[in-house]
């Protein structure tokens, strides 16, 4: 649920506002006396403000001024008059997030709080990725006692002290953000941005915008000029996570910004210089998408001038119950528990495949530590964990193409149905968790269904989308 709070001295305005945001997910909240707004929003911090320049009492300066120092990541936008528009814009420079110019329509409002709360749902996405480098080790103070994961925290070190470009290749869940972010925080470039960009979560007719901006009148519907995610990057760095999943047509373009680092929003014709260091990561073998003509092998190339492969959980047994003790210390300490697990617990993680690799092992934990009611976890709290799949057994009667095939739509639809409802019927979060983009996760969903005709869907909760 995102929750918006309006502060304008002029009732009408809100009561205006309130009518054009009534949309499913969203409440919004309208305050007349600004000392009023301000409190509410310094006790219960929204996901919004939408702040009127001028009120009597106290200025939106004063208000953005106080909220800003308290609360400097919620995003505020101004609602300005003609004649106070220089205000607004040097608000913006002090780390307000846009403005709106009175009197505005319903479609610029929409838009203006729709890449907000984006931004507000990346801001918190940052929060919990900076959370995740614990589990991997941050600067000086690696967690991993792996051999093999320790050589590649070296080889990062070591490019992080350059500007090269770093390919990070791993299966799903072995930590390539968290790895990316490493990186970037033992660089120079620490103290600027830190741009994520899943080339997977967009569609084909956004991404290019999205990454590359537009001017105002590119296509229908840009009414204003928008920076895209590259320029954001400018001074920081540009992470371009599941970068196989790129259209051949854009890894053109992009081959283009990453040898000048000059771009052209969309309906521009002005160069505009980007200097930023550029991560990527896949899952993917991207030579074979070299063969089949699906990537450009010189972008690939030039990606690449520095790569490093994570090795999966499954690889890294050392680091299993070292993990394992340290999110449980975690989330013992978040949900208020006292927990600690028995030897042979351990033992257990020990002969688990672990196909979710560190992302996983660390919901397996969260899970345990979240519904046991306290004292110590055992091998039969695993077990009960586990999602229920087909027995092999059960399945020996069948010829081997057939029983691989049920085995494994099972497996797929019980691990996507159990994140599903962690996620609280969410398939945007679940398909995060589960690391893979909608399409796939739904694919997953339904693969049982596909092998047994006449079962119900599992209740997946309504989305709203642009």
């Amino acid at each position: 649920m995102s929750r918006i709070l309006v502060i304008d001295d002029e009732a009408a305005l809100g009561e205006n506002i309130q009518r054009m945001l009534r949309l499913p997910g969203t409440t919004v909240s309208v305050f007349v006396d600004p000392a009023k707004g301000l409190a509410e929003c310094l006790a219960n911090p929204p996901d919004l403000v939408l702040l009127d320049v001028r009120m009597p009492g106290m200025s939106g300066e004063e208000v953005f001024a106080r909220l800003h120092e308290v609360h400097p990541g919620l995003p505020i936008v101004f609602l300005t008059a003609f004649g106070s528009v220089e205000g607004a814009v040097l608000a913006m420079r002090n780390g307000a997030f846009d403005y709106l110019q009175k009197p505005f329509n319903r479609e610029d409002l929409l838009l203006v709080v729709r890449r907000a709360l984006s931004h507000a749902t990346l801001e918190r996405e940052v929060e919990t990725l900076k959370g995740r480098l614990e589990a991997l080790g941050e600067a000086d103070a690696a967690r991993s006692r792996s051999a093999a994961m320790l050589e590649q925290m070296e080889k990062c070190r070591r490019a992080a002290a350059t500007d090269a470009t770093v390919m990070i290749l791993g299966e799903s869940g072995t930590g390539k953000e968290v790895m990316a972010r490493f990186v970037h925080n033992q660089s120079r470039r620490k103290d600027g941005p830190f741009v994520p960009v899943e080339c997977s979560a967009m569609p084909g007719s956004l991404i290019e915008s999205e990454l590359f901006g537009y001017e105002r009148g590119a296509f229908t519907g840009a009414e204003r000029t928008k920076k895209g995610l590259i320029e954001s990057a400018d001074g920081g760095t540009l992470f371009l996570d599941e970068i196989g999943d790129l259209g051949v047509e854009l890894q053109t373009r992009l081959f283009r910004f990453v040898e000048e680092r000059v771009l052209r929003r969309l309906g521009g014709l002005t160069p505009v210089r980007v200097e930023c260091r550029i991560l990527c990561a896949t899952n993917q073998n991207l030579m074979e998408k070299i063969k089949a003509g699906t990537f450009r092998e010189e972008l690939y190339y030039r990606l690449s001038v520095v790569t490093v492969k994570l090795p999966p959980l499954r690889e890294r047994p050392e680091d299993i119950q070292h993990l394992a003790r340290f999110f449980l210390e975690r989330f013992s300490r978040l949900y208020g528990k006292s927990l600690s697990a028995s030897p042979q617990f351990y033992e257990a993680l020990l002969r688990e495949r672990w196909p979710g690799n560190v992302r996983q092992l660390k919901n397996v934990m969260e899970r345990l530590t979240a519904l046991h009611p306290g004292g110590v976890l055992g091998p039969e709290d695993l077990e009960e964990d586990s999602p229920k799949v087909e027995g092999v057994s059960s399945l020996a009667v069948l010829p081997w193409k057939d029983a691989r095939e049920q085995y494994l739509a099972s497996f797929e639809s019980s691990y996507a149905q159990a994140v599903l409802a962690r996620c609280g019927g969410n398939v945007s979060a679940a398909a995060r968790e589960a690391g893979v983009d909608r399409k796939t996760f739904y694919t997953l969903l339904r693969r049982e269904r596909a092998q047994q005709p006449g079962e119900s869907a599992p209740h997946i909760a309504m989305e709203t989308g642009e």
